[in-house]
């Protein structure tokens, strides 16, 4: 299943900023990817949220591409980690990869760089995802709540 909301680039002030887009594509039969461009703000936060709904309705793991996503506020940040709790009262897991430069910051201020949910690469989310399947939920990082102080 792939879906797409708006793929243009937005010009300014020679500045070339992504439009926002959300698209996702399951990757098997328990887990989903959603791939995220552009900035990730108020304005469409509620777009990823309905996604990370739906995956949670449909029982899926949900890997979170932030590759192409140039910025992330806090409305963003507040749609993962409650998708997250979510997922995990119910034996899912929620995991990100690939955050880009600025936004891999913005989540180091957040404190999620230690909480197990971040990859460098979809490849290392998927086999820690694998070998949490072998392993057992309890052996499985990430699967711990997430909380904010």
């Amino acid at each position: 299943m792939s879906h797409s909301d708006s793929q243009k680039a937005l010009e300014g002030d020679g500045i070339r900023t992504r439009a926002f887009n959300v698209s996702e594509e399951d990757l098997d039969s328990g887990c989903r990817q959603i791939r995220v461009e552009g900035e990730l703000d108020l304005s469409v936060a509620d777009q990823l949220h309905e996604r990370l709904d739906a995956a949670l309705l449909d029982d899926v793991d949900v890997l979170v591409s932030l590759e192409r996503c140039d910025f992330i506020d806090s409305t963003g940040i507040a749609a993962l980690i409650r998708a997250h709790s979510s997922m995990a009262s119910r034996g899912r897991r929620l995991q990100i990869c690939n955050p880009s430069g600025q936004v891999s910051r913005i989540l180091g201020i957040t404190g999620l760089d230690h909480a197990g949910l971040i990859y460098d690469s979809a490849e290392a989310a998927l086999a820690d995802r694998f070998e949490a399947s072998i392993s057992g939920p309890a052996q499985a990082s990430g699967g711990e709540a997430v909380s904010l102080q």
